[in-house]
């Protein structure tokens, strides 16, 4: 018999497996190389092997699904939020609510004042938890399911400092346009709250958000990977330096708790 046929069928499935692979190769690029200007198509190119066409359609699959971004008007390449926004899903699947309600609730109660767990979601941060302590003041700051912009409150400040600087100028750089809805919150503000927030080990809101009231945030980590925050929120009245240091305290020994849980799961 002659040479045997290749089923349409099978190279088919080759040239997808093969499409997978290569996307997948073109997402581990941008996430170990990507910059706070991007990653330009040829450096895309020279890292990953592919030819003009295979790269150009690849990373246009990749923008539609909204796993690649593309900066406007040039080839400059980001990690989209969809793959960002996974984080979120992982977060989930560590089911960290439950895991964290412990230690809401034993804050709650120790200080008195209104608690909350914040993860990220892309280039925001997203709180998904709360609880309130016995203070008749509330600081009832934000909701379960309020999302504000990474650095944009206690919790999601410690979660930006967490990051590393690379990330930090990405996220700053995207998110530069949506702060003018937080009037007190500035570019500037928020490198020097960065730099604050790793020298003193907790981040603080001193009332930028809304007047009278701060909060203080810490970060949860997962394998040296930041995934979760917890806050406080109380009036500026409680906050003083010497209370502000105690209940910065009882937060990283939560915090150091709910990491070690998590890394059993």
């Amino acid at each position: 018999m002659g040479k045997q046929l290749v089923k349409r069928s099978e190279l088919s499935s080759s040239d997808t497996v093969q499409s997978v692979s290569r996307a997948l190769e073109i997402l581990h690029i941008l996430s170990f190389n990507v910059s706070s200007t991007g990653m330009r198509f040829s450096d895309l190119q020279a890292q990953s092997g592919l030819s003009k066409g295979t790269l150009h359609r690849l990373l246009k699959s990749l923008v539609v699904s909204g796993f690649v971004e593309q900066a406007a008007g040039s080839r400059m390449y980001y990690l989209g939020l969809e793959f960002l926004s996974m984080g979120e899903r992982a977060a989930n699947r560590l089911d960290i609510r439950a895991i964290t309600q412990t230690s809401l609730q034993r804050l709650a109660v120790a200080t008195g004042d209104t608690v909350m767990l914040t993860i990220r979601s892309g280039l925001d941060a997203v709180c998904i938890d709360r609880r309130e302590g016995a203070f008749p003041v509330k600081a009832l700051t934000q909701s379960i399911g309020t999302r504000r912009p990474l650095g944009v409150g206690s919790g999601a400040l410690a979660l930006l400092a967490a990051l590393s600087d690379e990330e930090v100028q990405n996220v700053l750089r995207r998110n530069s346009y949506r702060l003018s809805s937080y009037p007190g919150v500035t570019l500037e503000l928020l490198l020097q709250a960065i730099t604050e927030t790793r020298e003193c080990g907790y981040a603080f809101n001193p009332g930028h958000l809304l007047k009278g009231m701060c909060g203080i945030g810490v970060t949860i980590y997962l394998a040296k990977q930041p995934v979760a925050a917890l806050s406080i929120a109380a009036s500026v009245g409680r906050m003083q330096l010497s209370r502000r240091r105690e209940v910065a305290a009882m937060l990283k020994n939560e915090a150091t708790r709910i990491s070690e849980e998590l890394s059993e799961h």
